[in-house]
């Protein structure tokens, strides 16, 4: 991460609380000399000089409990698993992968898919951009679903079949396996849409698939759903939504010995990591 990326945590992270711990550490500092000045008034008169240092030491122990963090995680008691929120690029973490994708498994980038989302990058650093590898890589591994699958006949570009919101399918290289789940629904109009069920079906769905194919490797995943303006949930309840239905699954079976929950340094504006280090100390038991 590059110091210009670690200013940025610090000022839209950082800063949030420094005042507040400020405030807190001095009112503190003082509560604790005041008293002392009623009866050793000769030593503990602080005057403006003493109160300015008094606000120095209180603005350090501020700056340290407040120093922007890049990750936090806790433990799980259950399956002995961990989960971790962290800053970086889904791309550049180790072990298997969650790929968001939509329901009828669209990879043309352009005015269906922007180039810029983790299903857009996918195809471009994952498949070198090798479109027609992917697509038939894909079809394949949805040949179990096909079943279930209908035929859109009104939608006149992209993908063609649909699948139940959820669908989840493994793809596989030499030492990674990546997780593509229907979290949206595409429209005719190539618009995604999708919800808070939505996103718990898919979610039940990629802890199964790590269940059964993931080997216990680490999994990365992004926050699915923050790209979508009609989703209706920000990004900490996306991610608070990504913990909770973790921590229900792993209470029934092992999914990954460590479950990464990956933000995007653009992102950094909607998100509080203090705010969800206190939320992962509360729901990690």
């Amino acid at each position: 991460m590059t110091i210009i990326t670690y200013l940025k945590i610090f000022i839209k992270v950082g800063l949030k609380r420094l005042g507040s711990s400020f405030i807190s550490n001095f009112g503190f500092l003082w509560l604790l000399i005041e008293p002392a000045t009623l009866f050793l008034a000769e030593k503990f008169n602080l005057g403006w000089l003493g109160y300015l240092w008094l606000s120095v030491i209180a603005l350090g122990i501020a700056i340290i409990q407040r120093f922007p963090r890049t990750s936090v995680s806790r433990n799980l008691s259950s399956h002995d698993s961990e989960i971790e929120i962290k800053i970086g690029d889904i791309f550049e973490q180790t072990g298997n992968l969650v790929i968001g994708f939509n329901d009828v498994f669209d990879t043309e980038l352009g005015e269906i898919i922007k180039p810029s989302s983790i299903q857009g990058q996918f195809l471009t650093r994952i498949y070198g951009s090798e479109r027609s590898k992917l697509d038939e890589d894909i079809k394949t591994a949805l040949e179990e679903h096909h079943d279930l699958a209908r035929e859109e006949n009104h939608k006149t570009k992209g993908n063609t079949w649909r699948y139940p919101i959820g669908t989840t399918i493994t793809l596989s290289s030499s030492d990674r396996r990546y997780f593509l789940s229907a979290y949206g629904y595409m429209s005719n109009e190539l618009v995604i849409k999708s919800n808070a069920n939505y996103i718990w079906t898919a979610l039940h769905e990629i802890w199964e698939k790590s269940h059964l194919k993931g080997h216990g490797i680490n999994l990365s995943i992004p926050i699915i759903g923050s790209d979508l303006a009609r989703i209706g949930l920000s990004r900490m309840l996306l991610i608070k939504f990504i913990i909770i239905s973790f921590i229900m699954a792993s209470r029934e079976k092992f999914i990954t010995k460590k479950l990464s929950i990956i933000i995007y340094p653009q992102d950094l504006e909607h998100i509080d990591l203090y705010e969800l280090e206190e939320f992962l100390t509360s729901t990690c038991f």
